[in-house]
């Protein structure tokens, strides 16, 4: 192994438990309570590395946000891929729950951020950028390329859908996020049928265009989400 690769490896490993203690923090603390030198012993980490590692405890809290929604996304991809020929909308829909689920241990974190937001205007704007980053791997790992402006658009109503979803989930504490997921379903529909009448997706009918399933939700009034 290089000397390269020995430093690199390092350089990752002190970054996740970096991570993982100011997850830890925010358990029972808001950003603004967390003192970076707490979560540099917590860690095990030289301050001085710490800091010149992770930063602040913002960029500590969005990298392990970041690791979550990839350990989620791989859980989803091996999911989609054994489930068959589903719809899109369907790959979505599943991929947002499993990131609900990957979530559920960590409702306590989930509120101090929510909490923190309100003196951290620009914490808002990052915390966007990620869940929009974590929305077009699902899409695009769904079947939807997500390209140019209608792609963005897309990319930002199912932005949407997750957020005013989150609120029921932070409620919901069954086995199954039953209300998690017909909130989901509810808003989904909401989404496709704004972005139909946007022309941000496609209404087609044949079947290349939707699935057996999707063609019922047509008939019912109820749209499959599309590519361009």
């Amino acid at each position: 192994m290089s000397q390269d690769k020995i430093i690199s490896d390092s350089i990752s490993s002190k970054m996740v438990v970096l991570g993982d203690a100011a997850w830890a923090l925010l358990e029972k603390h808001s950003i603004d309570q967390i003192d970076f030198d707490a979560v540099a012993d917590m860690a095990g980490v030289e301050r001085e590395l710490a800091a010149a590692l992770g930063g602040s405890v913002q960029c500590l809290v969005l990298a392990k946000m970041s690791e979550l929604h990839r350990q989620s996304l791989m859980e989803t991809y091996d999911n989609i891929q054994d489930a068959g020929a589903v719809s899109i909308r369907e790959k979505i829909i599943e991929s947002l729950l499993h990131l609900f689920e990957t979530y559920a241990p960590y409702r306590s974190q989930i509120e101090h951020l929510k909490r923190s937001l309100r003196t951290h205007p620009k914490l808002v704007l990052r915390l966007l950028d990620v869940l929009e980053a974590v929305i077009r791997r699902i899409l695009v790992m769904s079947g939807d390329q997500a390209l140019g402006l209608k792609g963005t658009l897309r990319v930002k109503g199912v932005s949407g859908v997750f957020l005013a979803t989150a609120r029921v989930w932070m409620e919901d504490d069954s086995n199954d996020l039953a209300a998690t997921m017909k909130m989901l379903d509810q808003r989904m529909l909401q989404a496709e049928e704004w972005g139909i009448s946007l022309r941000v997706f496609n209404n087609r009918r044949s079947p290349g265009g939707l699935d057996d399933q999707a063609h019922d939700h047509v008939a019912s009034g109820r749209y499959g989400v599309d590519n361009d």
